[in-house]
């Protein structure tokens, strides 16, 4: 399936007070072609960070919803962060996890993980109460129904296709702009 369809399926889906948070990359690059109006980060290096940052915010903002939307390259780098966040067990952190089985973004070299490994089982072992791995587009449409009406911590894993990836040009902020920005707006909230 591709990205932009995902982020589609999603964008239909996710409440506009949801707060939303991007791994760096692909899952960035997606979710800002959607032009959703939610108050969103767009996180950036390290790789493996993106869920520790979004299990902070989530701790934090015990009344807002936090949606973590990330690749599955960042993810395999910080496993461990799947039984932090069970073991503290926010109710109000859902993860969408793009499945591609590549660092798409450093050049589509495959990740250490085959096919068969399903990175949502994984989310289950560690302690998620909800966890799923969707197949294709139709399966992920009735997939993201029950993950936004499941109370977290939820873990979805979608399939996307390998696609060309490039980095897009400067914005017109600054990445620390970009956080002041992002800062300020949820301190508004």
């Amino acid at each position: 399936m591709k990205r932009d369809v995902c982020g589609g399926l999603i964008r239909a889906r996710v409440a506009p007070a949801t707060i939303v948070m991007c791994s760096l990359g692909t899952a960035n690059r997606t979710w800002r072609n959607q032009k959703a109006p939610n108050l969103t980060y767009y996180a950036s290096d390290p790789m493996g960070v993106a869920l520790p940052m979004a299990l902070g915010l989530a701790w934090s903002r015990p009344r807002d919803q936090v949606l973590l939307i990330g690749g599955d390259g960042d993810l395999t780098m910080g496993l461990g962060s799947l039984l932090t966040v069970a073991s503290v067990g926010v109710a109000n952190l859902k993860m969408i996890l793009f499945r591609n089985g590549r660092y798409e973004t450093g050049g589509a070299q495959p990740l250490p993980v085959g096919e068969g490994v399903s990175l949502a089982a994984i989310a289950l072992a560690a302690g998620w109460p909800f966890a799923e791995r969707a197949r294709d587009e139709a399966d992920a449409a009735a997939r993201l129904d029950r993950f936004f009406a499941a109370s977290g911590p939820a873990f979805l894993e979608l399939p996307t296709d390998v696609e060309a990836s490039p980095y897009p040009p400067p914005g017109e902020s600054s990445q620390a702009e970009d956080r002041a920005l992002f800062m300020r707006a949820l301190n508004a909230r």
